[in-house]
């Protein structure tokens, strides 16, 4: 519990950081993401998914993408699911029109619960491909949640950390992002994510407003 305690001070202090720095991002976005989410729990150890996404650009005036993903998830243990997934996106790129790029990413999410606060760390690799060009990154995510052990309605914060594994320094985040939300469970098999996400990068910022409905069967 104390090394777990030790990490979540420390995403807290990076998360002190990027707030103070957002405040100097000149190039702000208002942007919307909208996703359909569909799990089927195949046993109790594995499960796949699926997920078509819209994205909005440049304050709502544009289109920025749509994506397709597919994947699926092991339980290796209680604490601990291990997941693949592969995407696709076609994007708006302005004046050079529509095009696609994908992507493959390899996940481990470690969930820890006490009491009514449940605490997960995911570690993801990505790797993604576009146009003969290649681009590979480690996402570290903590969320904390309340979890309680009746009701429907659940808040979290989620700190993300962007590292690039190219040509730049290991430690230079290439992006954060910083997301409260809600997650409602609607019905057996309907659930609800409503959030807003801050996407901190050093060239501009983004403000997000999502929206996700998941189905599961």
């Amino acid at each position: 519990m104390s090394r777990i305690l030790l990490n979540t001070k420390i995403w807290l202090l990076m998360l002190l950081l990027g707030v103070v720095s957002s405040v100097y991002a000149q190039d702000d976005d208002f942007t919307t993401w909208t996703k359909f989410k569909i799990n089927h729990k195949i046993d109790s150890q594995f499960s796949v998914s699926g997920d078509v996404e819209l994205r909005t650009k440049d304050d709502l005036n544009k289109w920025d993408r749509w994506g397709l993903t597919v994947g699926g998830d092991y339980r290796a243990y209680s604490f601990l699911k291990l997941g693949v997934a592969y995407e696709t996106h076609l994007r708006d790129l302005g004046d050079s029109g529509w095009k696609f790029r994908h992507r493959y990413h390899l996940s481990a999410t470690a969930s820890f619960r006490y009491q009514w606060l449940k605490v997960s760390l995911r570690e993801r690799f990505q790797q993604t491909f576009d146009s003969g060009d290649a681009e590979t990154r480690l996402r570290s995510r903590l969320k904390l949640s309340y979890a309680p052990t009746k009701g429907i309605v659940s808040p979290y914060f989620s700190v993300e950390l962007y590292q690039s594994l190219d040509d730049a320094p290991f430690w230079r985040a290439a992006r954060m992002r910083y997301r409260p939300g809600v997650e409602l469970n609607l019905a057996k098999r309907w659930s609800l994510d409503v959030f807003y996400c801050y996407q901190y990068e050093p060239s501009k910022g983004k403000h997000i407003a999502g929206i996700e409905v998941g189905y599961s069967f």
